[in-house]
């Protein structure tokens, strides 16, 4: 096993959705036995605030990190993404970087932008067809090592800004020594115009990143580490999942089973949809991941939800298009040996499931980053304040979750919690002056009600004008034209 830790430190968000300016972090807790790793870094984070106050756009920014370092190709619907009113859009993040006896803080950060781009001519009139889409356009990775008892002078690996026309990157220094051959200064430059025409990034897109971690290799190999480190924990450890994906669950159309498996030295890891709303059809190396899954999972889920557990039921053999062999084959929950389809279960149930392997993974493995929405939704609040004391406590990796269920905040340490404000250039605080032995509900209650924090934390609302409004709406609808 490597003998490496990564953990995300904070989050910067700017002109992101409906958020200016916002920061999240996950508290460090100085340790003086370990000064020379810098402290330790909290393992929960859970984000509160009412409704569209910027709690989905943590978890937004966290999967287009994904994208990003995947070097997949940017959808112009991530254009939705850059507050309206804004040319850009911005996304720093700070990672921890523990590898053996060696700490760095290393930053990445990106900025996007609305282009339009030429489109085809529609019959014969020349007339021009634009099509809007998002380029990153600017990236900056840099790091800073932990020696002597302090963290020395950053050091810039990678400094692009897609508008520079006279280095394909910067600092100059780095890209002498990467670019060393004419061969190698005109593969930058094709990475260069790949990663505009396609949307991607620059420095994670793969002719990039390749040219990169070999020339680093030879000349500078704590960059081409800190950036292999970085690339690799972000695309195969955190784990993202959205309220489109749960989404699913609650129309009965798919079961994303989000999962880890440890395999010897080797951990599998990824998404498989399974059908709802009828049978699946899955491959022979499918189906036996699944079943591996859902063993993983029943061991948890019994204490979760007694006496329940769930399993597939097979229907027989298929063969596909591609004249592979397949099986068609059902969910099935288990309780009191009574069988019946996982789709009539309660969307909470189903939730649980769905996520519960990352979280196995995440409670037990420290390289392990999990981003879940809204993961109150379904969920029995007072088992999910137990979960959450849980993985709190005991849990090695790291969680982010956004919730409305208050249940949490009377179980997790108010360290462990940042809440939003109706401030967009200040979006996310913790609370102040409350003390650990506070109930933070409560705290958090009176925050609301009678103000004493440094940002107001709800746009009021008041019953007697929506007790009214109900009213003024029916009959403007009842008027006659």
């Amino acid at each position: 096993m490597e003998n490496r830790i990564i953990k995300l430190k904070s989050m910067e968000l700017e002109n992101f959705k409906n958020v200016k300016y916002g920061k999240i972090e996950f508290k460090e807790e100085k340790s003086k036995k370990n000064c020379d790793l810098a402290g330790s870094i909290a393992h929960i984070l859970g984000i509160y605030g009412q409704n569209g106050s910027g709690k989905t756009s943590v978890i937004n920014g966290l999967y287009l990190l994904k994208m990003v370092a995947w070097g997949r190709s940017l959808s112009p619907n991530f254009c939705n993404f850059i507050s309206y009113d804004d040319n850009y859009a911005a996304l720093t993040f700070e990672f921890r970087i523990i590898d053996e006896r060696e700490v760095y803080k290393v930053f990445y950060k990106f900025y996007m932008r609305k282009t339009y781009r030429s489109g085809t001519f529609e019959d014969y009139g020349f007339s021009e067809k634009k099509d809007i889409t998002v380029e990153i356009f600017k990236e900056k990775l840099t790091y800073s090592k932990f020696e002597d008892n302090q963290w020395k002078k950053s050091i810039t690996i990678v400094d692009y800004n897609m508008d520079d026309d006279d280095y394909t990157f910067r600092p100059i220094k780095n890209y002498r020594e990467v670019a060393n051959s004419t061969e190698k200064k005109v593969g930058f430059g094709i990475a260069k115009g790949l990663s505009q025409e396609n949307s991607t990034s620059f420095i994670f897109s793969p002719k990039t990143f390749t040219l990169l971690i070999k020339s680093f290799s030879k000349t500078n190999v704590e960059n081409a580490r800190i950036l292999a480190f970085l690339r690799n924990f972000i695309i195969f450890n955190v784990f993202v999942i959205q309220n489109e994906e749960l989404g699913d669950i609650s129309s009965n159309r798919s079961m994303p089973l989000t999962f880890m498996l440890g395999s010897g030295k080797i951990n599998m890891r990824g998404n498989i949809g399974l059908n709802l709303f009828d049978l699946s059809v899955i491959e022979i190396d499918q189906l036996e991941q699944v079943k591996k899954i859902l063993t993983q999972i029943n061991v948890v889920l019994n204490t979760l939800i007694p006496k329940l557990k769930i399993e597939i039921k097979n229907y027989g053999k298929e063969t596909l298009e591609n004249s592979r062999e397949a099986f068609k084959v059902e969910l099935l929950t288990v309780r009191d040996n009574r069988k019946i389809p996982l789709r009539y279960e309660s969307d909470g149930i189903k939730k649980i499931i769905s996520i519960l392997s990352v979280l196995i993974g995440m409670y037990n493995n420290e390289n392990i980053l999990v981003a879940i929405d809204e993961l109150d939704a379904g969920i029995f609040e007072y088992l999910l304040g137990e979960i959450l004391e849980i993985l709190s406590k005991s849990a090695k990796g790291q969680l982010i979750f956004t919730s409305h269920n208050l249940r949490a905040l009377e179980k997790l340490h108010k360290d462990l919690v940042v809440f939003t404000t109706t401030n967009e250039n200040n979006r996310y605080i913790s609370l102040n002056n409350s003390k650990i032995t506070t109930n933070l509900r409560d705290f958090y209650y009176r925050g609301i009600m009678l103000g004493g924090q440094r940002e107001e934390l709800y746009d009021e609302t008041n019953k007697y004008e929506i007790n009214y409004a109900f009213r003024k709406a029916w009959m403007i609808g009842n008027e006659e034209n």
